[in-house]
């Protein structure tokens, strides 16, 4: 066999392992002390050496007096293959790096409708400021398995009111939430004093996005005995002033949802007389990415803008 040219099948036949017996052959000049550099025993050395000489088709080293010599062929290896080693080590170190400033990356949000408008704005702001190569989609949350889509790499990062995210998620709580009634701005209920009697009597739009806790509403309403008094469900928030300033209809919503929507429209609102338990606002992401630095960084930004401050990561 020339020893200008290898076997066939040398990509397929060469390991990791191997080219570290050559690194250590090659500076221990000896078999054992190889071996003892590897902490691998000598018959498994020498039969990695044999498995080289087989695919390079040179014998590699030469034992001689003053050790196990390198022919020329294994002197021209040695540099590239040094090299080569050094790049694979320092990558397997390595945690990944990211520069906001110069780096793209495009993440992809589960949010509702509401989350929309509620991150996204202040989000952006920050986002073309600090890191102009980033870019986003959001998708709404799915009605079956969101866990899947996090898992997958279909999705990034998920924020809003989560319950249902199964155990296994790392999370970080944003804030705290509370439900408030919104109704057009001359509704009889807003005259007088509010008792849960007088908000028996409204009748109701209530919101069910998917894979949401915000199906409490509809739960506080028929635990009242107010079934009948749900004349509408939509899945999304943002149609709601449209629809409570042009009828009678009351819709209680989240504190946050009321101001993003009072901003385009007036309202009246009041603090809802029904015993709807309040909420944490969540940002939840999967295993796989929580070393990411350019994760990272997205997850520090919005715990930055939107955070109370102090909120802990969990799996």
């Amino acid at each position: 066999m020339s020893n200008d040219a290898a076997p066939n099948g040398l990509d397929a036949r060469l390991d990791f392992h191997l080219l570290l017996v050559f690194e250590a052959v090659y500076a221990e000049r000896h078999i054992s002390r190889a071996a003892q550099r590897l902490g691998l025993a000598q018959p498994t050395v020498s039969n990695a050496l044999g498995r080289l000489r087989q695919l390079t088709g040179d014998p590699l080293f030469v034992r001689t007096g003053r050790g196990m010599v390198p022919t020329p062929h294994a002197e021209r290896l040695a540099v590239p293959l040094r090299e080569a080693l050094a790049t694979l080590r320092a990558a397997l170190r390595a945690r990944s790096r990211f520069d906001p400033a110069q780096d793209r990356r495009h993440f992809t949000l589960f949010l509702t409708d509401l989350g929309e408008a509620f991150f996204l704005p202040r989000l952006l702001a920050r986002l073309r400021e600090v890191a102009p190569g980033v870019t986003l989609t959001t998708l709404p949350m799915p009605d079956r398995d969101p866990q899947a889509a996090l898992e997958h790499g279909e999705v990034d990062l998920a924020i809003g009111n989560l319950p249902d995210l199964a155990p296994g998620f790392y999370q970080q709580r944003l804030f705290r939430e509370h439900y408030v009634a919104i109704l057009r701005p001359d509704h009889p209920l807003l005259s007088g004093a509010m008792t849960p009697e007088r908000f028996d009597q409204a009748h109701h739009a209530v919101v069910l996005p998917h894979g949401t806790g915000h199906s409490v509403v509809e739960q506080a309403l028929v635990a009242r005995g107010q079934q009948a008094r749900i004349v509408l469900r939509v899945q999304n928030f943002l149609v709601l002033p449209a629809i409570v300033t042009g009828t009678d209809l009351v819709a209680l919503v989240p504190r946050s949802a009321a101001r993003v929507l009072a901003a385009h429209q007036p309202l009246g609102q009041l603090a809802s007389p029904l015993d709807v338990p309040d909420f944490v606002v969540r940002q939840c992401w999967p295993q796989r990415l929580h070393g990411d630095a350019a994760h990272q960084w997205l997850r520090g930004l919005v715990a930055e803008l939107f955070g109370e401050g102090g909120g802990q990561s969990e799996a």
